[in-house]
């Protein structure tokens, strides 16, 4: 299993909820560096770090194959907002 962590997204909280029901603790939050770490593995792949994230920050994928397709598209996606924001307001 790999969790692709949308930092833009996350509050990066110590009592962020998805960390906290991790039962396996394959997913922590980092004092020092303020922010959620994964650990592969140990996660089950139960999936409750997904259930518990109110923000819709973390996915969680069976390859780092699946993982890389998923950050493609959230690329193309994020290129095709900003052409178009860039358009509507006069930038381009």
């Amino acid at each position: 299993m790999t969790l692709y962590i949308d930092y833009d997204a996350c509050l990066k909280e110590p009592t962020c909820p998805a960390a906290t029901y991790c039962s396996t603790k394959a997913l922590y939050f980092h004092p020092e560096e303020s922010r959620l770490f994964f650990n592969p593995d140990l996660c089950n792949g139960c999936g409750q770090c997904i259930q518990k994230c109110a923000l819709n920050a973390l996915s969680l994928f069976e390859t780092t194959e699946e993982l890389g397709i998923f950050l493609e598209k959230i690329t193309r996606a994020r290129e095709n907002f900003t052409s178009k924001l860039e358009s509507i307001i006069g930038l381009k």
